[in-house]
């Protein structure tokens, strides 16, 4: 869907992440070859792994990143597309476009569209987002028969998450102990980029439903993280874990929970958040 799309790209560079990285990179190397100084043939074998590991770690990121700068590409037409569908009076604002389908823009650029209202599709787009967002949150996992959404099961109980008053448990996937205030945020451009407001204090706590690699600029000034959604590989689990940011997933609730300034402890290991203040 062309709305995958509507999220602001930046060209800023996180210079900050070698910083982070670096020093964790080498003590993790140093301790690896001393715990094997006494195998030499297992530390030639960790020197090849290593080497080779890195070569497909980069080629991945490569083949990543060519994927984004399609997007990019294509963010770019499709706004240009959306300026001019305004300019004709086609849409009532230029980021409308953003909740139309590719088949619907080219259909109707084309003369095969079988709806012409565009302002009354993007008016049916935006009820539907509305009615989303006040659905509770999907369960983690779930089963489908038959016609999907008649016949979907969730799987609340997959991961049990007790809930009390003073903590929430949810999936620990970067260790670490640390106390703070928290900053509950829906979307990055809030923090960077056209909507950009406060800046995220280094220190915060950052608490989000679910992150992307847009986010990834949040990170080197976040104490820890908190994600309502995700497991131990999805994006913020990785790049926390890259970074050593202490950080928790998959917590339900947590992001109505909390709210701007409240004080809590995380426990990477664990995954527990507790509230202190």
């Amino acid at each position: 869907a062309v709305g995958q799309l509507a999220q602001v790209q930046t060209t800023e560079k996180p210079n900050t992440l070698p910083k982070k990285e670096n020093p964790l990179r080498k003590a993790a190397e140093l301790k690896a070859r001393r715990g094997l100084r006494s195998n030499p043939i297992r530390k030639l074998l960790f020197n090849w792994v290593l080497k080779n590991t890195r070569h497909r770690v980069r080629d991945r990121e490569n083949l990543r990143f060519e994927r984004t700068r399609v997007f990019g590409r294509a963010r770019r037409v499709f706004v240009e597309l959306g300026k001019r569908f305004y300019a004709l009076n086609l849409l009532e604002d230029c980021r409308d476009i953003f909740y139309l389908e590719v088949e619907e823009i080219l259909g109707y650029i084309e003369g095969t569209a079988t709806c012409t209202d565009l302002k009354g599709l993007v008016g049916v787009r935006k009820a539907e987002f509305i009615k989303y967002r006040e659905m509770p949150v999907l369960s983690d996992r779930f089963e489908t028969r038959g016609i999907v959404y008649q016949g979907l099961q969730l799987k609340n109980n997959l991961y049990p998450s007790p809930t009390t008053d003073s903590y929430l448990q949810g999936i620990g996937c970067s260790p670490g102990l640390v106390r703070g205030s928290v900053r509950v945020i829906s979307d990055p451009k809030q923090v960077v980029g056209e909507d950009k407001g406060e800046p995220l204090k280094p220190g915060t706590i950052l608490v989000a439903e679910r992150t992307d690699p847009g986010w990834i600029l949040l990170f080197p000034a976040a104490a820890g993280l908190l994600v309502e959604r995700g497991s131990l590989l999805s994006h913020a689990a990785i790049v926390a874990r890259e970074l050593g940011i202490p950080a928790i997933v998959s917590i339900p609730g947590v992001t109505q929970w909390l709210k701007d300034g409240d004080w809590v402890e995380l426990d990477g290991s664990t995954g527990r958040v507790c509230k202190i203040k």
